[in-house]
């Protein structure tokens, strides 16, 4: 080891001594810090046992007990007997609220000190402005007024035929990949190609013309991986700052952020030079630029929205054909063809016509609604954190307080759908016009801002399926639809339930009249 001549042996030593004695008690005051929460316990909370040091409760969480973190959170919810009880994520205090009520008191009665959200590090430091998962700014305030604007009902006629060529599209593949059912078919690559084009469309003005184009499937692979990280108890190091000491090499969310990012770049630019040519493209992304949003916030915006609406619409409308092509959903298809055709006078064409123009079948508002709240794809919404003390029965929540709401179980509680909220009742909506039927969409402030457009795509997909086909589970294949209210899917460590995967056979009701409208409206696709 050469040394400065001016410098002796003992003297380096004693600097050298210096510094690591330096470094050793600052990883001590860390990890003293680490093992404390950074809110101290909550009176008059129940608190989740076992807790361990720096960890807290998190070594129960993130699918490493092949369960949900919802299902654990009902789980020790029952075991305390308690609607709302406090554990630790790493060092976070975190409340979770278990029942409808509660989660109504808290995210709903008080939404403005529940507007905020934690920060997740490796998350919006890596991945950029999301208005879904990001911390409230003035950025994201401006991004969620913006895309509430853009997405409101005054504004969807410009979106319907942006729309409607995408589950023509479906049908057609149902129709002549399926051989009008001799074979059986699993439909999810083709909704989730539907409503990632529906989005596309939405968004950057875009299409995904198949389901193999690789440009589309690049995309939807990055935003899946960003997916199972996204508010998830997965990675120590996002709860644990001891964990953080070490720095993190190039995860694959990192990866998928790049690819995403490079994927957003290109449609906006042909979106710029589609504008610049003189042609006036109706989607989110010229909205928000008229909103005089920077181009960061347009895309913060437009991700959030393709991030969201195929691990939310496409598994919802999946499941619900999975109750459909079940032996009890057999038997409720008759009578929901005919609520479809009496909603419309018995004329089919405008019943079809007519399906993303307006919400004209209760009972297939029913039918949906039942699946988003049976079928919880959001089992636990993106958690939200106090910007304020907040007041629950005797306790007082501090400001910087993690709150969660376990959207599963609430969407499952006696106390709010009755003794017979374990049980699929595509009927159950019929007479229930409540502003918030579930929780599947979140609720309160942070509530995602595309609720009602997504609820009349979901309908429209539903309309057109029902009146072109009869659809019956395989007898073929061993891949039977699950329509178990838990065990649908089995992804259990991310914010998203991804339901298992099945196959069915879509045959033709009246396969004269649906040739003849796949043939009037086949053109351009």
């Amino acid at each position: 080891m050469l040394l400065p001549a001016n410098v002796e042996i003992g003297a380096y030593f004693d600097h050298f001594s210096f510094a690591l004695i330096l470094t050793i008690i600052a990883l001590i005051i860390l990890a003293i810090y680490s093992a404390k929460s950074n809110v101290p316990t909550i009176a008059h909370l129940k608190q989740v046992p076992g807790q361990l040091p720096f960890l807290g409760n998190l070594y129960s969480l993130g699918g490493r007990l092949q369960e949900n973190d919802a299902t654990i959170y009902s789980q020790w919810a029952a075991n305390l007997g308690a609607d709302v009880f406090q554990m630790r994520l790493g060092d976070q205090r975190t409340v979770v609220a278990n029942t409808f009520a509660s989660i109504r008191d808290l995210f709903v009665g008080q939404a403005n000190a529940l507007i905020d959200r934690p920060y997740q590090p490796g998350f919006v430091d890596k991945l950029g402005l999301d208005i879904s998962g990001s911390p409230m700014t003035e950025s994201i305030r401006r991004c969620r007024m913006a895309a509430m604007r853009a997405l409101g009902k005054p504004q969807w006629p410009g979106y319907f035929h942006l729309l409607e060529p995408s589950s023509i599209s479906l049908v057609n593949s149902l129709v002549h990949k399926g051989e009008n059912g001799a074979v059986p078919m699993n439909i999810f690559p083709y909704l989730r190609q539907v409503v990632f084009d529906l989005t596309l469309s939405l968004t950057y003005g875009a299409r995904q013309v198949d389901v193999e184009d690789t440009f589309t499937l690049s995309l939807v692979t990055a935003i899946r991986e960003i997916s199972k990280v996204r508010s998830s108890t997965v990675r120590f190091r996002d709860f644990v700052p001891l964990a953080r000491i070490i720095p993190e090499p190039q995860s694959k969310v990192i990866a998928a952020e790049k690819v995403r990012q490079a994927h957003l770049d290109v449609l906006y630019s042909a979106l710029l030079k589609r504008v610049a040519g003189g042609e006036n493209v109706d989607c989110i992304a010229t909205s928000l630029g008229a909103d005089h949003l920077t181009e960061d916030e347009i895309h913060g915006t437009c991700k959030s929205l393709l991030q969201a609406a195929p691990g939310t619409i496409a598994s919802a409308v999946y499941q619900c054909v999975a109750w459909l092509c079940s032996p009890e959903g057999q038997r409720f298809q008759p009578e929901l063809y005919q609520a479809i055709l009496d909603a419309y006078d018995g004329e089919k064409d405008r019943a079809w016509k007519m399906a993303f123009r307006e919400e004209e079948v209760p009972l297939v508002t029913s039918l949906y609604k039942e699946t988003l709240r049976f079928y919880t794809v959001t089992p636990f919404g993106t958690p939200r954190s106090t910007t304020r003390d907040v007041t629950y029965g005797k306790a007082v929540i501090p400001k910087g307080t993690t709150v969660i709401m376990n959207a599963q179980a609430g969407n499952h509680d006696p106390a709010r759908y009755g003794e017979d909220a374990c049980t699929f009742n595509p009927r159950r909506f019929l007479k229930d016009h409540s502003s918030l039927p579930h929780l599947t969409y979140g609720a309160g402030s942070r509530i995602c801002p595309a609720v009602a457009i997504s609820n009349r795509i979901m309908s429209a997909l539903l309309i057109r399926l029902i009146l072109a086909f009869k659809m019956t589970e395989t007898q073929i294949s061993t891949r039977k639809p699950s329509v178990d209210i838990l065990r649908f899917s089995d992804v259990h460590s991310s914010l998203l339930c991804v339901p298992k995967e099945y196959d069915c056979h879509f045959v033709a009701r009246d396969q004269n009249w649906l040739l003849r409208k796949l043939d009037e409206e086949h053109v351009g696709l």
